[in-house]
Order: C-alpha cells, then structure tokens, then sequence
C-alpha cells in the first residue's frame, strides 16, 4: 500500500498561496489594473483574468487549508489519547478545528466574491480568513503548549506568529476605517489623496498578516512528518475486508 508523509499537505499551502499572490500580483501590476506599491491582496485578483486565476487558485488553497486543519486535528486527537488528557481538551481541539474551517470558508469566499461585485460579501470571507484565522492559530499555539508537548521553541514561534497576526489584524481594519475605504474604495490609490497614509499602513499589515499566517501552517511539518496518508480505498458494500480486491491509488 503506498503512502505518503502528511508533511507535504502545508509545504502545498504554502506554496500554492504563495504562487497565488505573487502571480495575481504580476498580472495586475503589468496590466496597470491596481498600483504597483501598496495594492490590498484582494485588489490584485478582482479584475480579469488575474481574477480567474485569483479564484481558481485560492479555491485550491482552501481545500489544501481545511486539510491541513484536519489533519492536524488528528495529530492533537493522537496526543490527547496518547498523554491521557482530560475531556476538556478533546472539546477544545473540536473548537480548534471549527476555526479552522470557517477560516479555510473564508478564503473560498473571498475568492469567489470579488469586491467589484459583491463587496458585503467579499469583506464578510475576509473576516472570516484572517478573523477566525487568528484565533485558530491561537488556539493551535495554546495547544502545542499547555498539553500537547510541543517543544519549546516551536510553539513560542507559533505564539509569536499568532500575536503578530491579532496585531495586524487590528491595525489592517483600524486603518482602513481611518483610510475612508468604505466610502472611497478605488483600486489603484494615488499618493496625494486623502487617506493613502492610513491606506498603506493598512495594506502593509494586510501582507504582513497574509505571510505570518502561511509561515505558520509551515510549522505544521514538524508534527505532521511523523503521520501518512494511505491510499484511499474504494470497498463495495457487504463485501467484508478478506474479499477485497481493488483499490484506488492516487
């Protein structure tokens, strides 16, 4: 039976959310869509065909983003059983990975709804995102340190991330109210208009954001390298296990 190492699942992510931003950002940027400097990430995927892309590719983002949540839910169900832990951390780890999902509905959201169409909608996917992103992560950092047994270094790296992200997530929606965004939202900004300060202060924070959260499913690999993925099995019904003959491989 072929298996593989779970580790990869937020080497994926990460990628993929990488080569999603900087390829959005090169073809808006080349096309004149959106200011080269200090464009919101959203910005850069809401006009065609950067917004194809943007979307195709966040869609794939989330799905490898919930994945990543599960799994790592797996890996702290494991330790609870296995360091015999009270009740109440088995229900803090199903709350852990309820943030998780709504964080990884956001990003589906969020590329799905662009602001030039739906804004309401587009701006709920991302409170979402990084919203219940930053307390997912949170929770994640509490975790690794109050009863999973992370080394030390791991989850003050963790902490450090998750606290950067409550930072920037406050200083990104501050700032945009300050900026005037709800009443003034052009795409490409100019430096003498009213608000741009405030604006880049925003969007600056927004990126900052965006990369503390990749960094941090990265630290996922540490635990995940010990699990695998089996190859999924496709059994017909009634049939018991001794006469099953075909499998799926992928």
């Amino acid at each position: 039976m072929r298996t593989r190492s779970l580790k990869y699942l937020p080497i994926w992510f990460g990628t993929a959310m990488i080569g999603c931003f900087a390829i959005t950002y090169a073809m808006s940027t080349s096309a004149n869509d959106v200011s080269i400097l200090f464009p919101y990430i959203s910005d850069t995927g809401t006009l065609v065909p950067e917004s194809c892309v943007f979307a195709q590719l966040l869609n794939i983002c989330a799905c490898l983003g919930g994945l990543c949540g599960y799994c790592w839910y797996g890996h702290q169900v494991y330790r609870i059983e296995t360091l015999d832990c009270t009740k109440p951390h088995s229900k803090f780890a199903r709350l852990t990975l309820g943030f998780g999902f709504v964080a990884a509905l956001g990003i589906s959201i969020v590329a799905n709804f662009q602001e030039t169409t739906m804004n309401v909608v587009h701006l709920i996917g991302a409170l979402m995102t990084f919203g219940f992103g930053t307390v997912y992560c949170a929770c994640v950092s509490h975790a690794s340190r109050v009863y999973l047994g992370a080394p030390r270094w791991l989850w003050i790296l963790r902490s450090i991330l998750s606290f950067i992200d409550a930072v920037c997530f406050v200083i990104t929606i501050a700032f945009i109210y300050l900026a005037g965004v709800t009443h003034h939202p052009p795409e490409k900004w100019d430096p003498d208009e009213p608000g741009y300060l405030f604006h880049s202060i925003s969007v600056s924070c927004e990126w900052f954001m965006a990369a503390c959260f990749i960094a941090f499913f990265f630290t996922m690999i540490y635990e995940l390298r010990d699990y695998t993925l089996d190859s999924v099995k496709v059994r017909r019904r009634g049939i018991s296990q001794e006469e099953e003959v075909y499998q799926v491989e992928i």
